[in-house]
């Protein structure tokens, strides 16, 4: 008898933003991806400002994904504004008979929620939480979400489990997944550009580096504290920041000159073509505070390349890194970290183990076909009544 083809549920990704921050590269990957395997996707979000030239409509763009911005997705409380968006919502629900709304924030739950109760479709609505951290059980999120989500998507077991139980959610409409990343782009066995050597370091130097977006929160004086003193113990050491910031200045580059440093550590700030070449010529990477992208796909790719890592013991970082098997996670005071990049620069052998762990990892798990195929299952089951 020949099998019969499930129809797929038209979907629904709602995102009021337009910045090309946190979860908005995950989210257009995920759309490209389930575009690439035959499902209906419509992404939503908000319109750029015309001066705004690198906006998630604009990556978008570059990968194939058609983004709508009719609606206006206001983020401050505007209830008039938030009113039109959600019959403007519903009725676009219902002319494209989605089936499923996803939403990622708070503001996309808040619209998406009440639009899909007043669209005639009825939509299931998920939820993905993209803060690598359980959600605040808060009164204002329990009215939110409690009764007005059908599934809901967390990075870890952990944290899914305990939003299920703050909020309700059926266990069986529960999914963990994890953050997918290009594992194309981050081949380790692509030809790299020498970026040492544009940094005046040489073959001989041990390099650690740190992305992330240059905020106070970071903890940027900690990093460079510590590198400091374990540049003073290990001459061969040296570092590149990577990462763009308003108070770049004040919280790394008068820092450097003033612990002395300035000619061991390079400061390319933010990078695009060149950074996997980047990436790639570390011997380790340090993070310490994950941002907005609670993934922290920083690491991940770090770690698709075969970098080992030394993490602080926050947010997803320990279930990430899993301390001594793809790196070092440490409660990260300054002399913590000190004793850990020094441990990392001193042993060669420890660095490879980890790093080849950290790779291995990298292409089992944090496939963007594998997260996709996840959670479009959990679509499916929605759509079926499982």
């Amino acid at each position: 008898m020949a099998s019969v083809m499930r129809p797929r549920p038209r979907i629904l990704h709602l995102l009021s933003d337009w910045k090309w921050t946190g979860p908005a590269e995950p989210i257009v990957n995920l759309c490209r991806e389930l575009g690439r395997h035959g499902h209906v996707v419509n992404l939503v979000c908000r319109k750029p400002p015309h001066s705004y030239p690198k906006s998630i409509v604009h990556h978008a763009a570059e990968r194939s994904v058609d983004v709508n911005t009719e609606f206006q997705l206001d983020k401050r409380f505007n209830l008039a504004a938030n009113l039109r968006d959600t019959r403007a919502l519903a009725e676009f629900i219902d002319r494209e008979d989605v089936s499923i709304v996803h939403v990622h924030t708070s503001h996309d739950h808040y619209l998406g929620s009440r639009a899909a109760r007043k669209a005639n479709n009825r939509p299931f609505v998920v939820r993905w939480n993209h803060t690598g951290m359980p959600l605040r059980n808060s009164i204002a999120n329990r009215f939110l979400i409690k009764g007005h989500t059908s599934a809901w998507i967390a990075l870890s077991p952990a944290c899914l489990a305990e939003d299920i139980r703050a909020f309700d959610i059926p266990e069986k409409h529960g999914l963990a997944v994890e953050g997918a990343i290009d594992l194309e782009r981050f081949d380790p066995e692509r030809r790299f550009e020498d970026i040492r050597a544009q940094h005046g370091f040489s073959g001989d130097h041990i390099v650690a580096g740190i992305v992330a977006r240059v905020q106070k929160h970071r903890r940027f004086d900690v990093f460079l504290g510590a590198l400091a003193e374990a540049m003073q113990r290990d001459a061969n050491l040296r570092a590149i920041v990577i990462g763009r910031g308003t108070h770049f200045d004040d919280l790394v580059r008068r820092p450097v000159g003033e612990l002395g440093i300035e000619d061991k550590v390079a400061m390319p700030g933010y990078i695009t073509d060149l950074y996997p070449d980047t990436l790639a010529s570390l011997d380790f990477k340090v993070f310490l505070v994950p941002g907005s992208d609670g993934s922290c796909r920083a690491v991940r790719e770090a770690m698709a390349l075969g970098k080992p890592i030394v993490a602080a013991r926050r947010g997803i970082l320990p279930e990430l890194v899993e301390d001594s098997r793809c790196g070092l996670v440490i409660d990260d005071t300054p002399e913590n970290l000190r004793d850990a990049i020094l441990r990392m620069a001193s042993d060669p052998d420890m660095r490879r183990r980890m790093g080849n762990a950290a790779a291995v990892k990298a292409r089992e798990r944090f496939r963007i076909d594998l997260q996709a195929q996840q959670i479009a299952d959990l679509y499916m089951r929605l759509a079926e009544g499982l």
